[in-house]
């Protein structure tokens, strides 16, 4: 009995860590903003260039700190032009793939 037990412990720990991991990545913010193009431009209220904390949590409600703090890549406390683009990619692939999806049979 000690056998199958420690077997499927073993087998469902990784895959709870794994679903709790990716719950907290597909956690998007609401999209109904981000303009046709997938640009986050909107957000930069000054048009620095760079996304700060502060414009991007007024930019939309649904948008938090930790969402902000992963997206930052390199810990520098704003959304570069590279990051931005980066996150827009994403955003890209993630509006795109179900519609591919959909369309299979």
């Amino acid at each position: 009995m000690k056998i199958p037990v420690f077997t499927f412990m073993i087998f469902l720990l990784p895959s709870l860590y794994q679903q709790s991991h990716a719950d907290e990545h597909t956690a998007m913010p609401d999209c109904h903003n981000i303009p046709a193009n997938y640009s986050i431009s909107y957000l930069d209220e000054n048009s620095d260039g760079v996304i700060s904390l502060q414009e991007y949590l007024q930019g939309d409600t649904t948008h938090q700190k930790k969402t902000f703090e992963h997206m930052d890549a390199n810990q520098d406390g704003v959304l570069d032009t590279a990051e931005q683009k980066e996150i827009e990619q994403v955003y890209k692939l993630l509006h795109e793939q179900p519609a591919t999806r959909s369309h299979k049979t």
